[in-house]
């Protein structure tokens, strides 16, 4: 946006110590950001008023003159194409050197073997027009004059943004800019004049005409006010509205359509004139599915009914607060017009101008949600300048006014202790009064701490609506630089740390280090299909209420499902899978109440797992993944820790109890681990073995609290290693023999398996099972008949309890 600050000080008058550079500072540091400073007559620098003295034929091209043109310091020689140049005419010639408006550099150049100094310039290389008819012909200029001179371009013109910081619709017109400096200038603000301004002819006749307005969708259309007005003369506006149009970036096109320009620059409050002649009726109403209508910039465009239109019985005439039809627009020979100034929902003006691929000054505007108030402004003072403009025009409607917003005045209470330990420091309540006093906001009841405030209606809409915002602008407007800088006084207090967090990490960093696997993440959902291909009971699970797919219809109970189905995915690509994952699990039964639900309402239960798949061909599948769960236990809890396998005692469906087991940590279930069926495999399209492991992590984390960390001394005498091989029933379980050795005298300190063999040479249904058995007294060295002693009181038991034999063959 382009401020004039010729044209500000219409509304707010800028102390003489205020340079625009001063006050370009100020309003970044209390309102909006300046990106840019510019004195008018800069953007003409090296365009100079000349007067052609000779036109002659060019000798190479038929449609190209040269031109001796005078320019008071010197002559010059130019090629021009332009038809309408004569002898003793006034242009505006840009020398050698000039930047024009439109980007144009003007340099000397060789034009089919003539050389040329300079350019004639049309109105729109100027930037003053669209017109590329001709070379711009002037009045009453001098030779030798400066350009800018000659157009009295004497103003200082700000480049304000108000989009990425602020975005404030009251700041898209001048006066809500000169409200902002007023207020932080202390100086006052002068009133727009048109409050006497009476909507309504001069005659009260009763046959003035009466409008036909009708508005269908009163939330797209908070307010619609028209008026007509007859014996209007189109023709070119008052060189102040003209200058004040092009120093703020528009385009001057005639009275009426600079006037309605005018007003949406000055007050942020879009208008709209029709030809008065060619409407009988107003409808507002959205846009019927494939309607057309050709726009002012001739462009045709096809609408549908998210689209907001002003129509009369037959078509469209406008698109609602965004561009107007080329249909009923202002032209020379119009003789009345009808005025529209509305107030139209932010949202679908936002909607309807991405859609429709066109954004304007109007669009702008009414997207960021204007102040329905603001239309009577706007009208007031457009009929002001139009009657001005044309002395003999006369209302000769009555004023059309649709209300369909709620005009009570919003209010909010403002503690002052609350806002000076909300800002850190303490503003004295006059100066708060003087500063709500000068951006418009009432106070309406004053009491010692407290202030209850009228908002005004301009800031009402979508800006303030809490005590915060209240705050933000005294403390703004008294300044932010003015904010004490200092350190809190806080107490600093270390965070709450998650001991399942920390656990969850540091078993991934165990599974992806130490022993190579790769973490992967699935969705939390499983489906019934694959349940029941992994035989397992869907019954108990969770459904969803509205699923994202079929395939993701159940809430998972397990995270082995999806890791088969990583494998099943990537076993084309891989011959060896080494997978895990970490994630919540959910199961049909009370968990936490849920907060905001009324009643006893209770969340699932849900907790974290870690779950481990290894697939391949090789053999000793269970052994491996029993390896890297022992790996995982013990890097994570400690090496003393006692990890067991014991048979599962539940159905896990998707494996036997003969390839299954329950890990037991320290004597606590913890998990299992088992080699999953080959048929369960089949039916989920695996061609590979696969083994799964899936560990309650909240268990992990409470054998890891009650770990011990305390230091132990490293044994001064020698252990005494026997190893042992047992011939036992097939039936015998590892775990049983080995507790069994292990618990049988104090002297065995340790038992660790390391073979494990079946062959025709046991006998039918024997296995053998060998142990390192490791003996140690903690006071003393052992003697070989000491172990002798208690070995042979260990294999009297152990043959009578599993009928184990030694191996000696």
């Amino acid at each position: 946006m382009h401020l004039s600050l010729n044209w500000l000080e219409d509304y707010v008058k800028i102390p003489r110590g205020v340079s625009p550079e001063e006050l370009a500072e100020k309003l970044t540091q209390h309102t909006v950001e300046v990106e840019k400073i510019e004195k008018q007559a800069q953007k003409f620098a090296g365009v100079i008023v000349g007067k052609i003295l000779e036109i002659n034929k060019h000798p190479n091209a038929d449609r190209l003159q040269i031109a001796r043109v005078d320019i008071g310091s010197e002559e010059l020689i130019i090629v021009c194409g332009a038809p309408n140049i004569a002898v003793d005419q006034l242009v505006p010639v840009a020398t050698v050197g000039a930047i024009l408006p439109n980007g144009l550099a003007i340099k000397a150049a060789d034009v089919r073997g003539q050389k040329s100094v300079g350019m004639l310039c049309a109105e729109d290389e100027l930037g003053l027009g669209s017109s590329h008819e001709g070379i711009l012909i002037l009045d009453k200029a001098k030779v030798g004059q400066k350009f800018a001179d000659y157009l009295k371009l004497d103003d200082i013109i700000l480049e304000i943004d108000n989009k990425s910081l602020s975005n404030r619709a009251d700041l898209f017109g001048y006066y809500g800019l000169a409200r902002e400096v007023s207020a932080f200038l202390e100086t006052d603000l002068k009133d727009l004049g048109i409050s006497e301004i009476k909507l309504e002819a001069n005659d009260k006749k009763a046959d003035l005409e009466k409008l036909k307005v009708s508005v269908k969708d009163g939330k797209a259309c908070p307010r619609y006010m028209a008026l007509k007005i007859s014996d209007i003369e189109v023709k070119d506006s008052n060189p102040k509205i003209q200058n004040r149009l092009i120093a703020s970036g528009m385009r001057p096109i005639n009275n009426i359509v600079d006037i309605t320009n005018y007003v949406m620059l000055a007050l942020g409050q879009p208008l709209h004139a029709f030809d008065g002649d060619l409407i009988k009726e107003i409808i507002v109403r959205p846009a019927k599915p494939g309607e057309k209508i050709l726009c002012l910039d001739g462009e045709d465009r096809i609408l549908n009914e998210n689209n907001l239109v002003i129509a009369d019985a037959k078509e469209p005439l406008a698109i609602a607060g965004i561009i107007g039809g080329e249909k009923s627009s202002i032209s020379n020979t119009t003789k009345s017009l009808i005025i529209e100034s509305a107030n139209f929902d932010g949202f679908n003006i936002r909607q309807t101008s991405t859609k429709l691929g066109v954004r304007t000054e109007s669009s702008t505007r009414f997207e960021k949600s204007l102040d329905p108030n603001l239309a009577e402004d706007g009208m007031k003072l457009a009929v002001k300048m139009i009657l001005a403009s044309c002395p003999k025009a006369q209302i000769t409607s009555h004023l059309i006014d649709i209300k369909n917003f709620d005009e009570k005045a919003k209010t909010i209470k403002l503690s002052l202790t609350w806002l000076d330990n909300l800002l850190g420091m303490n503003i004295p309540k006059p100066k708060v009064l003087t500063i709500l006093e000068n951006l418009g906001f009432k106070v309406i009841k004053d009491e010692a701490d407290e202030l209850n405030i009228e908002i005004p209606s301009w800031r009402s809409v979508k800006d303030i609506t809490i005590p915060e915002d209240i705050a933000e602008e005294i403390a703004r407007i008294n300044g932010y630089n003015n904010i004490p800088s200092l350190i809190p006084n806080t107490a600093m207090i270390a965070p709450i740390l998650d001991s399942e967090l920390i656990v969850e990490r540091k078993i991934k960093d165990i599974l992806a280090g130490a022993n190579a696997l790769t973490e992967v993440m699935n969705y939390s959902f499983v489906n019934e299909e694959d349940l029941k291909k992994a035989n397992i009971i869907s019954s108990n699970y969770l459904s969803l209420a509205n699923p994202v797919s079929q395939q993701q219809t159940l809430l998972r109970q397990n995270l082995i499902i999806g890791l088969l189905n990583n494998v099943k995915l990537n076993q084309y690509q891989f011959d060896n899978i080494g997978l895990f994952e970490v994630g919540q699990v959910f199961f049909n039964i009370p968990g936490e109440f849920k907060k905001e639900a009324k009643g006893n309402e209770r969340l699932p239960h849900q907790e974290k797992h870690v779950a481990i798949v290894l697939a391949d061909k090789q053999a000793d599948l269970l052994g491996r993944l029993k390896g890297k769960v022992e790996n995982l236990i013990k890097i994570l809890i400690g090496e003393n820790t006692k990890i067991e396998f014991r048979p599962t005692e539940f159905n896990l469906g998707f494996a036997s109890s003969v390839t299954a087991a329950t890990i037991f940590i320290n004597k606590q279930s913890a998990g299992i681990v088992a080699l999953v069926d080959k048929s369960v495999n089949r039916n989920l399209g695996i061609k590979t073995n696969t083994a799964v492991a899936e560990l309650d992590i909240p268990v992990l984390v409470k054998l890891l609290g009650a770990s011990s960390n305390n230091y132990t001394e490293v044994p001064k005498y020698p252990p005494v290693v026997r190893d042992l091989a047992f011939v036992v029933d097939q039936k015998i379980m590892y775990n049983d023999l080995k507790t069994a050795i292990e618990t049988f005298d104090p002297l065995i300190s340790n038992v660790e398996l390391f073979d494990v063999y079946s062959g025709k040479s046991l006998g039918d249904n024997k296995k053998n099972l060998a142990f390192h058995i490791i003996y140690r007294d903690l006071d003393k060295t052992l003697t070989a008949e000491e172990v002798d002693a208690v070995q042979a009181k260990l294999l009297e038991t152990l043959e009578t309890k599993f009928e184990a034999q030694i191996r000696n063959f």
